[in-house]
């Protein structure tokens, strides 16, 4: 008998077969499942095999994701993030705290924040003036669908009461015609086009970023939804 590569036991096994919905261990040999059992397929177990205690953990196949951006969002992890919450206090309270301990950054970006956390769901320049008055600062919102950009990163991109919305997208206005700090859709690449490119090397941590994230949510292979070059941003093939 072959002894296996590799052993689970001690825990509940997925099978995904109705003739037999119970097992506890489970046995690899090179790239393929040898056996599902319980206690026999530890007659597997030679002096070379490596045995996983699942101490009562459910062993389930690795998900596979069919729409993942994790070159993109990986990149955005080491930015500043505002997911995990709805409040605006928590949001104001990430965005200084990010700045402060990134004096060096140019630019300050990120991604996160919540429509439904603003009237209208229509964040406003003054709120991140408040908290980071003197740099430009551009953070997506969770969707990717709209930005929001503070008075600093408006007026480098030079987009005024004077400046028409794209034909994809719309500038957000106060009642003068001023931006009012929210862009949607492509209206967001007036700003974005002025944020540092990053690097290959940027994109690789990203990826890999990404990748240690995934892996630890159980996903083991994903399609990346967005190959080539897209709204500014550059293609992230190369990543890969």
């Amino acid at each position: 008998m072959t002894a296996a590569d590799l052993v689970f036991t001690r825990g509940p096994v997925f099978t995904a077969d109705p003739a037999r919905t119970r097992a506890s261990s489970l046995a690899v040999v090179g790239e393929r499942i040898a056996a599902v059992g319980h206690d026999e397929v530890r007659e597997l177990i030679g002096p070379r095999t490596e045995v996983v205690d699942l101490a009562g953990k459910l062993l389930v196949p690795g998900f596979q994701d069919a729409h993942v951006h994790a070159v993109y969002g990986g990149s955005e992890l080491a930015e500043c993030d505002l997911t995990g919450t709805v409040g605006t206090a928590d949001y104001l309270a990430r965005i200084r705290s990010y700045a402060d301990a990134h004096p060096d950054h140019e630019w300050i970006t990120g991604s996160g924040w919540s429509m439904e956390s603003f009237d209208g769901g229509l964040p406003t320049r003054q709120l991140l003036d408040s908290v980071v008055p003197d740099r430009p600062v551009l953070l997506s919102n969770r969707d990717h669908h709209g930005a929001w950009a503070n008075t600093r990163a408006l007026e480098l991109a030079g987009v005024t009461a004077d400046t028409p919305d794209p034909a994809d997208g719309r500038i957000e206005r106060e009642p003068d015609g001023t931006p009012s700090g929210m862009l949607q859709e492509g209206a967001t690449v007036l700003v974005a086009r002025l944020v540092p490119a990053a690097t290959a090397a940027d994109r690789l941590a990203g990826l890999l970023r990404a990748q240690g994230l995934l892996h630890s949510l159980g996903i083991t292979g994903w399609q990346d939804a967005l190959l080539g070059e897209f709204g500014g941003r550059p293609d992230p093939s190369d990543a890969y």
